[in-house]
């Protein structure tokens, strides 16, 4: 049976700290104390674990972030916040202008002048 008195520390973020505590958690537990976990199998199942731990608590973070209003970086997750505190913003569009251009042509230019589109 596994000691249930060690505790596996699950503060902290850093990859490398990560597989530190998974070493240490299974090296004081009694069905793997002549395991060494250098050797390249158990390492690649460290790394594996130490990896999808280290990229779900990234992960945790960036949707903590996008749960308030003051940390949110997605426009989705600003607006969903907007319309709860009673804000609509409108869709963001590009600015048009309506101009009036006055060509003056001297002798001997063509009848005709063309703009290209989006000048």
């Amino acid at each position: 049976m596994a000691n249930t008195d060690q505790k596996l520390v699950v503060s902290e973020l850093d990859f490398a700290q990560i597989k530190n505590n998974l070493k240490n958690f299974l090296r004081e537990q009694q069905e793997f104390t002549d395991f060494d976990f250098e050797a390249a199998g158990i390492n690649v199942l460290l790394d594996i674990l130490a990896y999808n731990t280290h990229y779900m608590a990234f992960y945790n973070n960036m949707i903590a972030n996008e749960m308030f209003l003051d940390t949110a970086l997605m426009r989705d997750s600003v607006v969903s916040h907007a319309k709860m505190l009673g804000y609509t913003p409108r869709s963001s569009v590009a600015p048009r202008a309506t101009i009036d251009l006055q060509v003056i042509r001297s002798s001997g230019t063509q009848s005709s002048l063309t703009l290209p589109r989006f000048t």
